[in-house]
């Protein structure tokens, strides 16, 4: 019906035109003629270049994250950093009273000192064979033994100050002056900005065309869509049963961003790159069965032609056999064409000036 109106509203208005201008050589159109034409729309398959793409979202996260926690209970007395501030590797964060830990390392340093002055003592007595050479031994182990308790009280009595395991910015901090800290209580939170990544499940039929190193475009959200640039970095290795993806470990290049932890974004890969690629639209593919086909338009006849489809992007699909560039194929009106239909060719403009005509017709 569509069709049939879009042939009577192309002959109305052919031939109020042609009856106005008043031309001799014009020819009218017959209203016969016209309704035995299906009006379509076509297009040209021309040669371009067509980039396969996979699409989707996903959070960002910091490779490096970790939960700081005080490997020694006590007061706090002192913060050094608050939430936001970038600290380097080793930077002190907070400390808690460490006089229980200074004096147990006063008095093992002080029986490591007693043990060192007897073994050497033990040493000199051995060399004039004035002690059994088993005794000499026991006194240099018990002097190492009580080294190996001096370095654990020192290091009992470092891990007083809370310290940045590594390079990054203090996301959370839970600990307040003057509270008591229990042994292994969560202090601070601290993320790497400089190491960003991004987990996109994938479907398992859009692996394929997926590896590491191909390039990646990122858009934020909450930079109006700027786009930043990633790499695929990694591609799970097992595709969840569940969901039927795997996930696609993008790494981001941060570097000079304002990008940071939990950001949403959206996540454009590069599959692959056709440069001189045959296409049509795809609304010109017509399923029969399993076998694609479209209709080329060619004397005023619609033919139908089998085709090997190829990769398709937004809107356009590869054609590996079956028509050659500047075939005309049929992009509207093919759902109700026959192999033969006689057809006359239309687009918007056309549509619209006609429906016009008939509005205006008396």
């Amino acid at each position: 019906m569509r069709n049939l109106m879009i042939a009577l509203a192309i002959s109305a208005a052919l031939g109020a035109a042609l009856s106005g201008c008043g031309r001799s050589d014009a020819k009218p159109v017959a209203a016969a003629d016209a309704q035995e034409r299906i009006a379509v729309e076509v297009a040209s398959a021309h040669r371009g270049e067509l980039v396969r793409r996979f699409s989707g979202t996903a959070t960002l996260g910091a490779e490096r994250a970790a939960n700081l926690v005080s490997e020694t209970g006590g007061e706090v007395l002192k913060i050094y950093v608050e939430e936001g501030d970038r600290v380097v590797a080793g930077q002190v964060l907070a400390r808690v009273d460490g006089e229980r830990a200074q004096l147990a390392l006063a008095q093992t340093a002080s029986v490591a000192k007693r043990l060192d002055h007897e073994a050497d003592r033990a040493d000199r007595l051995l060399d004039r064979h004035m002690i059994a050479a088993d005794a000499a031994e026991r006194a240099r182990f018990e002097r190492d033994a009580q080294r190996a308790s001096v370095d654990l009280a020192a290091l009992s009595l470092s891990k007083t100050e809370i310290r940045a395991p590594y390079a990054g910015v203090i996301t959370r901090r839970h600990i307040k002056t003057g509270q008591w800290l229990a042994s292994h209580a969560l202090a601070f939170e601290i993320a790497d900005f400089n190491d960003l990544v991004a987990d996109l499940p994938v479907p398992e039929k859009e692996l394929a065309g997926l590896q590491p190193g191909q390039p990646v475009a990122i858009a934020a959200d909450a930079f109006g869509g700027e786009s930043f640039r990633g790499t695929v970095e990694r591609i799970g290795a097992i595709v969840d049963g569940a969901s039927g993806t795997a996930n696609v470990r993008i790494d981001v290049e941060e570097a000079d961003t304002a990008l940071r932890p939990g950001q949403f974004v959206r996540i454009s890969i590069e599959r692959e790159r056709i440069t001189d690629a045959l296409l049509v639209p795809k609304s010109a593919i017509v399923m029969d069965g399993r076998k694609p086909q479209v209709f080329t338009v060619a004397e005023g006849k619609a033919q139908r032609q089998l085709v090997r489809l190829g990769s398709e992007q937004d809107g356009w699909v590869q054609l590996l056999g079956g028509l050659v560039e500047g075939s005309k194929v049929v992009t509207l009106g093919q759902a109700t064409l026959s192999d033969g239909d006689a057809v006359v060719v239309v687009d918007g403009a056309t549509v619209q000036v006609a429906s016009e005509g008939i509005r205006s017709a008396p």
